[in-house]
């Protein structure tokens, strides 16, 4: 046990670093519903660094609507309904020869999305989301430029709080490629806007294939995003690509470049357009590693002590440590994380406590966003035990007194409800009664069994506490309102 001590502690002093623990990147992704691009969501929305504020479809591998609906189905696979999706308006051109193997890969759960009618045009949601930014917002471009062009030309003073355009075009000279060829007019009134525009190409020469080994690679990564990627390119649908070597890393080396701009060499297109490819063969495989660590993530992304967090079961009390592996493979590592710390900052394991817990987690996984980003208000009042609902709301989501960012609403109706705000959008989550009832019920049991607030109780609350944290599902305990 102590040399695992000390072997972790090395551990932390070697690779930890101060950092605030915001994004460093705000981004809008554009996409036209293609494999690759299926690719590159799934690095940008499993990775802190991002912070991803819109989505939004253009025409290419899928029409408009279909590409919406299947982002949709994807944000709804990963709980990230917060995250809004705008459908852009179609060219009526020829389709792609791929657009049938396109329609058939599954992005989610569900082919049709409910919340299509909700949908603001894609010009609209990139002007909204842009003025409504505090910091300068990154488009990456993975189809056409139409959305953009047409977002700046309703809006011409766009340019003023946009970072960088990355677009992925297989050819600059000359202009040429599926996403180019779709709407040229744009591209080239984007291209001429006086933006920066950060164009990635293929390096035939030093291409990425996406192949069984690749895939074989990602399978071994912990996490939703890489599994996804796994998954969705094992299925019929891209079976003969991946089996043949067609298919490579195409509009997701944007979020490589994004990441690891240093390992592409670069080419003045114009004044204010450069053209950016993988630069020699180091860089290749390093440009594989930086795939990999995207999606990987960095294990200290809400820690600010920690590197990581400890999960080894030998550093728990015994009744923990028995279901902490079983905790963790369900409901992920940032649960067990603000789990475990908001117990010992309660002072016992509390079963409100873990409510709140798995509340907060839930709130941020809505809109895909790290901790000490979020404003709550809570319902649950100033008197146990459901006002123990606060304490595992602080931890889990860093809207804690001293940051100001939580409140209590003074309301007599005490409850296991919170209100959660992000920028401008909110979401109400609300303790379904049945879970409230059982908890209710098993309480009042303890106290009959044991009478109220004796050792006897507090180990029966302990027993319980643990069961909750164990069996109730962060997606399936609370009503959803918004």
């Amino acid at each position: 046990m102590y040399k695992i001590l000390i072997c972790f502690f090395c551990a932390m002093s070697l690779f930890a670093e101060a950092h605030s623990g915001k994004a460093r990147f705000h981004a809008i992704i554009d996409t036209d519903g293609g494999a690759d691009d299926l690719r590159a969501i799934c690095m940008l929305l499993g990775n802190r660094e991002v912070e991803v504020l819109a989505i939004t479809s253009s025409e290419g591998a899928l029409t408009p609507a279909a590409g919406a609906g299947k982002v949709t189905d994807l944000l709804n696979l990963f709980y990230h309904e917060g995250i809004p999706v705008g459908e852009g308006r179609s060219l009526n051109i020829t389709p792609p020869m791929w657009r049938g193997q396109s329609e058939k890969i599954n992005w989610g759960g569900e082919t049709n999305s409910p919340s299509a009618d909700k949908r603001l045009p894609a010009k609209d949601l990139i002007i909204q989301t842009v003025i409504g930014e505090e910091e300068k917002v990154t488009i990456i471009c993975l189809g056409t430029l139409t959305n953009l062009n047409d977002a700046l030309t309703t809006q011409p003073q766009l340019k003023e709080h946009i970072e960088q355009v990355i677009w992925y075009n297989s050819s600059v000279n000359p202009l040429k490629g599926s996403n180019y060829d779709a709407d040229p007019k744009s591209a080239d009134a984007i291209l001429k806007s006086g933006l920066p525009v950060s164009i990635v190409l293929e390096n035939e020469k030093l291409s990425i294939p996406i192949d069984a080994y690749y895939l074989g690679t990602l399978g071994s990564i912990e996490g939703i995003y890489a599994k996804k990627i796994v998954e969705s390119h094992s299925s019929v649908a891209l079976q003969t690509n991946v089996s043949s070597g067609h298919m490579k890393a195409w509009d997701d080396l944007t979020v490589v470049y994004l990441f690891a701009p240093e390992l592409f060499s670069s080419s003045a297109v114009s004044a204010n357009v450069t053209a950016h490819q993988l630069k020699d063969a180091e860089a290749l495989v390093q440009a594989k590693k930086t795939i990999e660590d995207i999606l990987t993530g960095k294990p200290d992304s809400e820690s600010r002590v920690f590197y990581g967090f400890p999960e080894f079961p030998g550093f728990y009390a015994v009744d923990v440590a028995s279901v902490a592996p079983d905790i963790i493979k369900k409901y992920g590592h940032s649960e067990w994380r603000a789990g475990v710390l908001t117990n010992e900052l309660h002072g016992h394991l509390g079963i409100y406590a873990i409510v709140g817990v798995k509340m907060g987690i839930r709130a941020r996984e809505y809109f895909n966003i790290g901790v000490d980003d979020i404003v709550a208000v809570s319902y649950a009042g100033s008197h146990p035990p459901v006002s123990c609902l606060n304490d595992g709301l602080q931890v889990s989501t860093g809207a804690t007194l001293g940051h100001g960012l939580i409140t209590v609403a003074a309301e007599q109706d005490i409850r296991p409800e919170a209100v959660f705000t992000f920028k401008d959008k909110t979401i109400r989550l609300k303790l379904k009664p049945e879970y409230a009832q059982k908890i209710g019920k098993e309480v009042m049991e303890g106290i009959r069994v044991h009478g109220d607030l004796t050792e006897a109780y507090w180990l029966y609350i302990r027993k319980l506490a643990i069961k909750y944290w164990q069996e109730f599902d962060r997606h399936e305990i609370f009503d959803r309102i918004q």
